[in-house]
């Protein structure tokens, strides 16, 4: 049996080290490539998600108002804010007549809020969720119920069209996804 020489240690240590390194470069694009697929997941999730929670809360509503006022806030109805009344509920989920509670879709930087303002005799109960950290662009608009529908005025808008976009930082880069959705009022 013969010796290795230090040239043939020499050698497969080289070629060791070459593997060694591709496949720690193969394990490094592979977590790369898993976290930018999982960050896209999310990301679609979320904006899904908050369409879907908007959507849900038009069809609950009676009619948009222009604005609403509390506690020295002032929210009104436009580009980037949705005020909108709702019957007020009662403990068993009947409708407490001639009384509404208001709810409130705002841009708040990029935070999608919605903000609930229950009526005293409404057993609804005061919310302020944040429903996305990552909005970079909110928009709502008006439309009548005509075919194809007319954009008009918030208060006279019996459908709402909401386009949301996010965007998220994906790596190195940022990612944006944008979603679009409609919702006729209460009874529309």
């Amino acid at each position: 049996m013969r010796g290795f020489t230090l040239l043939e240690i020499v050698i497969t240590m080289g070629i060791v080290s070459v593997i060694g390194v591709l496949l720690l470069v193969i394990v490094i694009n592979s977590v790369g490539v898993f976290y930018k697929q999982s960050s896209k997941v999310t990301e679609g999730l979320n904006i899904n998600d908050a369409l879907s929670q908007i959507r849900e809360n038009i069809k609950q509503s009676n009619s948009i108002i222009a604005s609403y006022t509390s506690g020295g806030t002032t929210y009104t109805s436009g580009i980037t804010q949705l005020v909108f009344k709702v019957p007020s509920i009662d403990s068993s989920n009947n409708i407490v007549s001639n009384t509404y509670d208001f709810f409130v879709f705002s841009l708040d930087q990029n935070i999608l809020r919605f903000k609930i303002f229950p009526d005293a005799a409404s057993s609804r109960k005061a919310q302020d969720r944040i429903f996305s950290t990552s909005v970079d662009n909110l928009k709502f608009q008006y439309l009548n119920l005509a075919a194809p529908p007319v954009e008009v005025t918030p208060t006279a808008g019996l459908k709402v069209r909401t386009t949301l976009t996010l965007r998220q930082k994906n790596g190195l880069n940022y990612e944006t996804n944008t979603a679009t959705s409609e919702a006729n009022l209460r009874n529309m």
